[in-house]
């Protein structure tokens, strides 16, 4: 498998070139497609052959929606150069299924009670359950890989399991870090969500036997598409409707996840040492989250990471610049946009 970009970007904001209005709006897609309901049908047959606990619990986290980008991300990647066929269904669903093992387990590491505005699993049957239907789901993606033969697919995904693992421990070890630099952020977030996305476009391209050199384009759109991604994700933890985002302001701060909008913040002069001041207690009352979101509007650190997500946005479709016109190549682009602009 050919290694996925993921060093951290250089950002020069006289390369960069805003977005309007108006372009988002035309270029907002309606994510419903055939092909992502049979991806949810066979999502829901894989649960149905658990045992009672863990069938219902991982039903009851299908339901709750999702934006279903990594099996969405898989077929149009595998779109780019034809029909769909069998194998990239199989990828997408395994794609999906691996997401969703890993947020059971992300929920169980973070003391999650609710995702998406349901209770988790964690909080409604204990870790010990919470760990093992994970683990199911995370081996009903790979029984689909190997009785599939899809062995191209399951070498990038599983290579972003592993790359996964690396990134919630380097999380967890830069908790409550007030010195982590831009670089570290990128490499963690390249671990925790570009490498998935990476993985998914390669996996797509792969199952319709695309060219090395598309599958590795495809690749670097899908981990720059990932640094956007998690950049707004980090935004929408300060600026985010709770009821719309599922999940309370501020809840990465007040983990001790210190992301790009506060890392710029505490490089700002006036207000870095003060901030400094009040994030080392490690106990923040409501008042001082509402301070620091004030500060990390009035220093325009959260433009600046805005400004930092599109940049990764383009350079993501840039990548694409080397694949035939398509109907699915003008979707990546727009979904592109979509992710930039999104409020949860």
């Amino acid at each position: 498998m050919a290694s996925l970009d993921m060093a951290p970007i250089t950002i020069k904001s006289s390369n960069l070139e805003l977005l309007t209005g108006e372009e988002v709006q035309s270029s907002n897609p309606v994510i419903s497609f055939p092909e992502l309901l049979i991806v949810e049908d066979r999502l829901r047959e894989s649960f149905l052959k658990a045992g009672h606990t863990i069938k219902d619990s991982c039903l009851l986290l299908l339901a709750s929606g999702g934006k279903r980008l990594r099996p969405l991300l898989t077929l149009q990647s595998a779109q780019c150069f034809g029909p769909l066929n069998s194998a990239a269904l199989d990828a997408a669903v395994a794609a999906e299924l691996i997401h969703m093992a890993s947020l059971i387990h992300d929920d169980v590491i973070d003391h999650s009670d609710r995702r998406r505005g349901v209770p988790t699993i964690n909080s409604q049957e204990g870790n010990q359950v919470a760990v093992l239907a994970g683990d199911y789901v995370f081996a009903e993606a790979f029984r689909i890989l190997s009785n599939k033969h899809l062995l191209t697919s399951m070498s990038y995904l599983v290579d972003a399991i592993q790359s996964m693992c690396d990134g919630e421990v380097e999380q967890a070890e830069q908790r409550y870090n007030l010195t982590v630099e831009p670089s570290q952020y990128f490499k963690r977030i390249a671990q925790k969500t570009g490498i998935l996305l990476a993985s998914c476009c390669c996996s797509g391209a792969a199952s319709v036997g695309a060219s090395q050199d598309a599958i590795e384009a495809l690749g670097h759109y899908g981990m720059n598409l990932g640094y956007a991604y998690q950049i707004i994700d980090d935004i929408l933890d300060f600026t985010g409707n709770p009821q719309v985002t599922g999940k309370p302001v501020a809840a990465d701060l007040a983990n001790g996840y210190i992301t790009l909008p506060v890392i710029y913040l505490l490089d700002k002069p006036l207000y870095g040492p003060w901030a400094r001041d009040i994030l080392q207690t490690r106990n923040l009352s409501p008042a001082d989250v509402q301070k620091i979101i004030q500060a990390l509007i009035s220093s325009e650190a959260l433009d600046e990471a805005f400004a930092t997500a599109l940049h990764c946005a383009q350079t993501a479709i840039q990548a694409l610049n080397s694949l035939p016109p398509s109907p699915s190549k003008t979707f990546l682009i727009k979904l592109t946009h979509t992710i930039l602009y999104r409020n949860s």
